[in-house]
């Protein structure tokens, strides 16, 4: 709670995302420590594709429009520990492998609905996987691959400008308090 904290408080005053604030302040988790780490420069097309599979462009803006793959290498270098790197890596290595013999290219340049077919055996090998809900499943290091990827995406993607202007609504005060209201004028479903 208290890196939470120094991370809201970090990210107001310098104007960071929450979410990069989080990842950097992360560094050390207990179980972990070792120092940041790249993301791997070879994968990053297999990533973006995948952040944009999970959270696609529509009328609102996707996950790489949003900065996801950013925040997603980020958390790599500065949060995971090494196992959950390996199987981070371990599961964009697979997709790849998958579409190279399935269609004879890398999993960036296969369509949507071919990637989404590829992203099958990890949803199916995630199955036997007791969830812990989203933030338990975030910071247990032996969580699938499947699972990682789509909470990390999730929490990249609402945490980012991008995705809190283009899909949420942000309603600073829900209405106007009015202490004196006529009950029998509102709008209800079933009449008494």
């Amino acid at each position: 709670m208290k890196r939470i904290a120094l991370a809201a408080g970090a990210a107001y005053w310098t104007g960071q995302t929450l979410a990069t604030e989080l990842a950097k302040s992360a560094a050390n988790r207990a179980d972990g420590g070792d120092a940041p780490k790249p993301f791997p420069a070879s994968h990053q097309k297999t990533l973006a594709a995948l952040c944009e599979l999970i959270i696609p462009k529509t009328d609102t803006p996707g996950a790489i429009e949003a900065g996801v793959p950013a925040f997603v290498a980020d958390m790599y270098a500065h949060w995971m520990v090494p196992s959950e790197r390996q199987t981070l890596l371990d599961g964009l290595v697979q997709l790849d492998a998958g579409a190279a013999a399935a269609h004879g290219r890398g999993f960036a340049a296969c369509t949507q609905s071919e990637q989404a077919a590829l992203l099958v055996p990890a949803r199916k090998a995630a199955s036997s996987y007791q969830s812990h809900g989203f933030d338990g499943r975030l910071a247990d290091p032996s969580a699938p691959f499947f699972y990682k990827m789509r909470d990390l995406v999730t929490l990249g993607y609402f945490t980012a400008e991008a995705g809190v202007n283009g899909e949420l609504a942000y309603v600073p005060v829900p209405g106007r308090w009015d202490g004196d209201v006529d009950t029998k004028t509102w709008n209800r479903q079933i009449q008494i």
